[in-house]
């Protein structure tokens, strides 16, 4: 038998397993409730969309990707990927609420993670490589002055491995704490209406003021929220920063002694 007609052979197995069981269930479906499949799987999946939009599920969310990263697992690609359907969801709605002209219903979808919660990357750290730049400990100084440009874009990574963050006790409790403080402040501000909810998709690597006033249809008052966001961060991370910084120091002393 010639390759293609195999092939198209081949192609009518599943579409008949199709045709002889997801065609009758799905008139089933539609007689008893008047749905297709797809209509009665959202429907059923409602109720876990509504909970994801919640300020603790979003906590969760942020406190699970964040320990995950200081035990060294990417937790922003793990918990990252399980969001996308519930941002892309909540998103899909947004979108229709605005072209309908009703209120805005959700809060967390992808923009509102990425320019309100881990401004400069996971961990919130981008008001902390501004305090780097300015420390008096060579190491601190050097990692802030390599990590400056790829954090305004979100990447984190030079100043996570390179101070190091993960695995170090003295940046745990604000390498928790500032990204669920932004979580919180953020939530609460949409919630209010202070502040526009995400309308649109933007890239994660924009920079936060320009990202966050994009997704919310170039409103200024989310960009405003950036840097007060990015200024509670950097008050959260400042003592534990001290402190790292007085260690540095210290060590950097005993070697030139040395």
């Amino acid at each position: 038998m010639p390759g293609k007609i195999k092939q198209s052979f081949d192609l009518l197995i599943p579409i008949l397993l199709v045709v002889l069981t997801i065609y009758p269930l799905n008139l089933y479906i539609e007689s008893q409730t008047g749905m297709i499949i797809p209509e009665a799987i959202m429907t059923a999946f409602k109720p876990l969309v509504s909970a994801a939009d919640s300020l603790p599920a979003i906590l969760l969310a942020v406190l699970l990707t964040h320990v995950l990263w200081f035990a060294g697992i990417h937790g922003a690609a793990i918990v990252g990927g399980m969001l996308q359907a519930f941002w892309l969801t909540n998103l899909s709605a947004n979108q229709t609420a605005l072209a309908a002209g009703a209120q805005i219903p959700h809060v967390f979808v992808e923009g509102f993670w990425s320019f309100f919660i881990v401004l400069g990357g996971s961990g919130a750290t981008l008001g902390l490589v501004f305090l780097f730049m300015r420390s008096r400990a060579a190491h601190l100084k050097t990692i802030g002055k390599i990590s400056v440009v790829p954090s305004l874009f979100n990447i984190n990574e030079p100043v996570i491995f390179g101070t190091p963050l993960i695995m170090n006790p003295t940046f745990f409790i604000p390498f928790i704490t500032a990204p669920l403080v932004n979580a919180t402040i953020a939530y609460f501000c949409v919630k209010t209406g202070i502040v526009g909810a995400v309308i649109s998709v933007v890239p994660w690597t924009a920079p936060a003021p320009v990202g966050a006033a994009w997704a919310a249809g170039w409103a200024i008052s989310s960009s405003i929220l950036v840097v007060v966001l990015m200024l509670v961060a950097t008050a959260i991370y400042y003592p534990f920063f001290k402190v790292y910084e007085k260690q540095l120091l210290a060590q950097e002393a005993q070697g030139e002694e040395n």
